[in-house]
């Protein structure tokens, strides 16, 4: 059997970033291809899904400055008086047309989406938009439709547990969550038998969708509505989600399953839901950002979270 690397796997999923519409298409056939190479049976079940296309720029007194478009409505920004930390909650801005910025990382982080519109900015330049007499952003949004792709490795008729990673991207997306995918590939090839009695998901719409006001996690809900009753019968639930930057912890804390896997029975569920994660302070200065590349990761924190991950399973 071929050996599975990780750090190469992660490689390979940065030349599709950001993940998004075609590049995630592209991304879940070589995730396919990996697994058929390992001999790895699937089973592929497509959904669609709209999605935005965002261009956008904004001009600080005439003078252009970097930025992302992260909304899901186009339109103009006139004032500066709506600036944001993406950090902060986006139901607080959702209405309502913002510069947002990450305060802990020196890129542009598109922390956040928005139902108004918005860019996100470099926290570098937040100093020259406060100081500006005149602010001009604007945003233009396509909604367009993809085909996403669940991927289901092992038993998908009585499951005992049942793993979740997704593996679209905004950014770069090493650690979230090429890490995550890896990770659920190398406990499959290394250990055939985990397959026999767990389910392992692998799905390709995670980070946006045009659901109010929760946009994330789409895909995990199209598996609620598919197989629901898998979720009800499993013993545990895991998703790994930004692993292999620092030691592993799992949390069934109900503030952070909204956050990795808002599904609609997620309160019900709450009790057997587990996310697995890794250092979220330090995923936070790469978040969503160009700069969360493979020099985030070890090799150390990746073994351990494969070596956690077949624990849980045990």
């Amino acid at each position: 059997m071929q050996k599975f690397n990780k750090q190469s796997f992660i490689r390979d999923l940065l030349n599709f970033s950001p993940r998004q519409g075609k590049k995630a298409e592209m991304t879940g056939k070589y995730l396919e291809k990996t697994l058929k190479y390992h001999k790895v049976s699937f089973l592929s079940e497509k959904f669609k899904v709209e999605i935005p296309e965002v261009g956008a720029s904004l001009a600080v007194d005439g003078k252009k400055i970097p930025c992302k478009g992260c909304s899901f409505i186009g339109g103009e920004i006139k004032s500066k008086n709506s600036i944001a930390s993406s950090l902060i909650s986006s139901r607080l801005f959702a209405n309502q047309p913002n510069i947002n910025f990450n305060p802990e990382c020196d890129d542009i982080s598109a922390a956040n989406f928005y139902f108004s519109p918005a860019v996100a900015v470099s926290r570098k330049n937040i100093t020259a938009i406060i100081q500006a007499n005149k602010i001009l952003g604007k945003v233009s949004v396509k909604k367009v439709e993809m085909e996403s792709n669940q991927i289901l490795v092992g038993n998908t008729s009585s499951p005992k547990n049942i793993i979740f990673g997704h593996y679209d991207s905004i950014g770069s997306g090493a650690t979230d969550n090429a890490s995550g995918v890896a990770v659920m590939i190398d406990v499959l090839v290394k250990n055939p038998t985990t397959s026999e009695n767990n389910l392992f998901v692998f799905d390709g719409n995670e980070e946006l969708s045009y659901d109010r006001p929760t946009y994330w996690g789409h895909g995990y809900r199209v598996f609620e509505e598919r197989h629901g009753d898998l979720l009800k019968r499993a013993h545990k639930i895991f998703v790994v989600d930004c692993v292999g930057n620092g030691k592993m912890f799992s949390t069934n804390d109900p503030e952070i399953i909204n956050l990795a896997f808002p599904i609609s029975s997620a309160e019900k569920l709450k009790d057997k839901i587990h996310i697995l994660s890794g250092d979220i302070k330090k995923l936070m200065k790469v978040y969503h950002s160009n700069l969360d590349t493979e020099k985030e990761l070890s090799v150390k924190y990746l073994n351990e979270a494969v070596r956690l991950l077949l624990k849980q399973l045990k």
